[in-house]
């Protein structure tokens, strides 16, 4: 119809390239008046070039806008196309078409604007069904990793939620190699872009979308959808934030063994708003600085999975307590599916996962072994059943405190005269599996120096650290003290 003809040998990828709108141009310099993947249309009235020089630098101009493509009028101004232009178009990858005399420039503008038209109110409505969708999710009690997968197909691409600061807090696929590395060299346009979600708070989250696979503009498809995701996020976050004083009384419980019996920390837990006789996960993740993005994600990793959450962070320790599995899985299935996210998902972030717990006490055991254990992980890890310091600190009675402190006395009465740290080697070795070559490395000294010290340990406790005895009277002595510090604090 349009008589159409292409001069340049261009890929089908470059043909590709969505068109946005038409600009008739007959200026040297049109760039100012383009934006991205415009058609520009011109006779070349202006354009009485002979160097080729001239045309690379035309054509170079358009390129830095991102034409789609130049359409060049023949029989105004010039009889057949330059072809210094079809050269430098060519060099250029810029797709070059011929507009015969025989055909009007209104018609093909008019033309092109009838097909963009009406692919825009095709992805309109396609987008309003995407956002329907998404509603229909949200309805149901689909979470916010249901609806983002469902914006994910949609696209067929890529998609990640990210904060402020770059950071990815939700992705889909879960394959998806979207990190913030990725997203910082990521362009916009083949399939990329950002778009805000209207949070209508404080908060700033884009969703970014990479390799989307669409006959539509990937941001006027998931537009409408983004108000359910901004939804879906604010609950997300409200529902893992609230009852922050409760949690923070309950957690400054947990190591004080000697000064609040069972029935006080019941009556602390029952103010959290969870169920006393239902099983609970407990966790304990690490909040530096570099880790968090990944805080956000675990808390969104639960809310996916359980009914009633509660996270807080204590002593730079970010906590969970996890109740109510969903999708039909009982306590155990529900924990393990976790676990095995966040290994997949997180495996570089020190995380304790512990039970579920089916008793106040064994709750309280695993929040005590899990921060415990937190420190000393570069993964993901599930709590032991039972942890000897924990049980350690558990079951100590002032009578053996007060005996644990009059052991460990003479050691810490010489490191006060003697500004050394015997105490502090005392630990590294005890913590290193009494290995010597592990527990100087450990402390970077010689290991002539650790069995000098050890020594000197050794006379001023008048026992043997060779033996398994004098060892577990050691290690239980430090955890004694150590909970105790831990209750006073």
């Amino acid at each position: 119809m349009l008589q159409l003809r292409l001069h340049t040998p261009s890929s089908a990828e470059r043909l590709g390239w969505d068109i946005s709108w038409c600009a008739p141009a007959e200026t040297i310099d049109p760039t100012p008046f383009l934006s991205d993947n415009v058609l520009l249309l011109t006779n070349g009235i202006g354009l009485n070039i002979e160097d080729q020089r001239t045309w690379s630098a035309y054509v170079e101009r358009l390129v830095r806008v991102r034409v789609a493509a130049i359409a060049f009028g023949t029989g105004a101004a010039h009889r057949l196309i330059p072809p210094g232009l079809v050269r430098a178009a060519t060099d250029l990858d810029v797709p070059l078409l011929e507009i015969p005399q025989s055909v009007p420039f209104l018609q093909v503008h008019r033309h092109v604007t009838n097909v963009l038209q009406i692919e825009r109110y095709t992805a309109v409505n396609k987008s309003w069904e995407l956002a329907q969708e998404c509603a229909q999710l949200a309805a149901s009690g689909a979470h916010l990793q249901a609806i983002l997968d469902a914006c994910a197909s949609a696209v067929q691409g890529h998609l990640a939620i990210v904060d402020a600061a770059g950071a990815v807090i939700a992705r889909s696929p879960s394959t998806a190699g979207l990190s913030a590395t990725d997203l910082a060299a990521s362009q916009v346009g083949n399939g990329s872009g950002s778009i805000p979600l209207p949070m209508g708070t404080g908060d700033s989250f884009h969703l970014v979308v990479r390799h989307a696979v669409t006959d539509h503009p990937s941001e006027t498809l998931l537009a409408p959808a983004t108000s359910i995701l901004a939804v879906q996020l604010q609950a997300a976050l409200h529902t893992t934030t609230h009852k922050e004083q409760e949690l923070e009384v309950l957690l400054d419980q947990v190591p004080d063994w000697a000064g609040v019996a069972l029935e006080e920390f019941t009556v602390s837990f029952r103010a959290t708003g969870l169920d006393v006789e239902a099983p609970t996960l407990v966790l304990a993740a690490a909040t530096r600085r570099r880790d968090l993005a990944n805080a956000w994600w675990v808390r969104l990793l639960l809310q996916s999975r359980f009914c009633d959450v509660r996270v807080h962070v204590h002593s730079g320790v970010l906590y969970a307590l996890a109740q109510g599995p969903l999708e039909g899985l009982d306590e155990d299935a529900a924990t393990e599916d976790f676990l095995a996210a966040c290994v997949r998902d997180l495996p570089s972030q020190p995380l304790v996962v512990a039970g579920p717990c089916r008793t106040i006490d064994e709750l309280r055991l695993g929040a005590h072994q899990a921060g415990g254990m937190v420190g000393s992980l570069r993964a993901p890890t599930r709590a032991p059943h039972l942890g000897i310091r924990t049980l350690i600190a558990s079951t100590a009675s002032s009578g053996a405190r007060a005996a644990a402190e009059r052991l460990l006395a003479p050691v810490i009465a010489y490191d006060a005269a003697h500004t050394v740290n015997l105490l502090g080697t005392l630990e590294a070795f005890l913590e290193n599996d009494a290995l010597p070559s592990r527990s100087s490395a450990h402390l970077f000294i010689h290991r002539n120096t650790l069995a000098q010290r050890l020594k000197k340990v050794e006379s001023l406790l008048q026992l043997s650290l060779s033996t398994l005895e004098g060892q577990a009277t050691c290690l239980m002595a430090l955890q004694i003290v150590r909970s105790g510090s831990e209750a006073v604090d």
